[in-house]
């Protein structure tokens, strides 16, 4: 029997088409490619932030910081601790719009048996009050950091074109303290689902700042790739070890890691770089079966309140510190090839670009979260297969639908 629905509740349009009796798995990608790194090229580097971000209104943060480190490293620009703090607290907003939009509109709802946000506002208004505060302080950090709460306009290679005033940082650190119990609400119903108990043995990866045992839990200055089971390579390396094929099934290509599947995003980095988690984020880890893939979003719950924790941190030493984040000059070598990266909601991000001597865009690549977590569904949604036939198609096709879910794909990022 073949099934051809479109997924509901995920970001773009795919479908799974299922041989019940082998139990294959086949994820098709339905949009049409949108070729934005052939739209780079012939232009100045500085479009390509401007341009990338235009890839997903889900996650444009994280697309432009990762086109602006690349841009960076082609011409050679080391940016101020200022910068760095400021970045960082960028993907804290990020990270916090993209995982209570995900939690709470997408995938809870499955969980909390009903089948839309807006019937949370009648079972559980309490939770939606939680989304709503949520979202609110999160697109102010984006807003207020990145000049835009959505494609941020405030940010320049070496630096930012305007600054937040000191008002508004105390302003900011004021909002951000009090969504600390919506954060803290937030992962404690996550834990509290009971999840399908599933699991299939998964590899994570993750980029970190350390080749091995990273101190530190990083979203924004990465630079290595590291594997829960075996590799670690530098982000300047990632085309060794990130390998995308073309299938004839989905307009989007499927990545591997080292020709295996991988799995990446929260809860990736949670297995992979748990020491550096905040404590009152730490505590829930033990919590966490890494070997089921619904627990992806009990572990976007753990990682929400982390970064409220480390906006909050962020924005306490930027309030205490002279800010001097302003744009700086190219370096003095001669432009070359850039590479930059950043761990976005959904998991590792890499820009590449390649300049000639007056700027502009010879070359441009771009691999996203979900090119490589497809490979990494179509595994899970077998495992979901061979270990519920006890179960009637009606709710196996209903967990198959979840197990897609779980991993927050962004499609139209998949079709970039």
């Amino acid at each position: 029997m073949i099934k051809d629905e479109f997924i509901a509740k995920i970001e773009g349009h795919g479908n799974l088409t299922i041989n019940w009796q082998s139990s294959a798995v086949k994820l098709n990608i339905h949009e049409g490619e949108r070729l934005f790194e052939g739209m780079l090229t012939n232009r100045p580097a500085e479009e390509m932030y401007w341009i990338t971000p235009r890839i997903c209104g889900v996650c444009p943060v994280a697309h432009n910081l990762a086109a602006l480190r690349a841009v960076e490293a082609a011409y050679g620009i080391e940016v101020s601790r200022s910068t760095i703090l400021l970045r960082r607290l960028l993907m804290d907003g990020q990270m916090i719009q993209s995982h209570m939009l995900h939690l709470y509109f997408l995938a809870l709802p499955d969980y909390l048996g009903i089948d839309r946000v807006t019937e949370l506002a009648k079972k559980n208004p309490e939770a939606l009050k939680l989304a709503l505060e949520l979202k609110d302080v999160s697109d102010k950090i984006v807003h207020i950091i990145g000049g835009r709460s959505i494609h941020p306009t405030a940010t320049v290679h070496g630096g930012f074109r305007k600054l937040p005033t000191k008002k508004e940082l105390k302003d900011l650190l004021k909002q951000v303290r009090k969504i600390e119990h919506a954060s803290v609400a937030t992962a404690e119903l996550c834990v509290s689902i009971k999840y399908p108990d599933i699991e299939t043995d998964i590899e994570f990866v993750s980029q970190t700042n350390a080749a091995e045992f990273p101190k530190d839990f990083v979203a924004y200055d990465t630079t290595h790739l590291v594997s829960s089971k075996q590799g670690q390579y530098q982000v300047s390396e990632y085309k060794k070890a990130i390998t995308e094929q073309i299938k004839n099934y989905s307009t989007a290509k499927f990545g591997k890691y080292q020709k295996r599947e991988v799995l990446v995003g929260a809860l990736a980095r949670l297995a992979v770089q748990p020491n550096g988690l905040a404590a009152k984020a730490k505590k829930y880890l033990d919590q966490l079966n890494f070997k089921n893939p619904y627990h992806n979003n009990m572990a976007q719950g753990i990682e929400l309140l982390h970064f409220q924790q480390e906006a909050e941190e962020i924005l306490e030493e930027l309030i205490d510190a002279k800010l001097s984040a302003k744009a700086a000059k190219p370096g003095k070598r001669p432009p070359r090839k850039g590479i930059g990266s950043v761990e976005a909601p959904r998991g590792g991000l890499y820009h590449e670009v390649h300049l000639d001597k007056d700027g502009y865009i010879t070359y441009a690549n771009i691999i996203t979260p979900t090119v490589q977590n497809l490979t990494s569904i179509e595994k899970s949604a077998k495992a979901v297969l061979q270990q519920t036939k006890n179960l009637s198609r009606k709710e196996r096709e209903r967990l198959l639908n979840m197990v897609v879910r779980a991993y927050d794909p962004c499609i139209t990022c998949a079709v970039h």
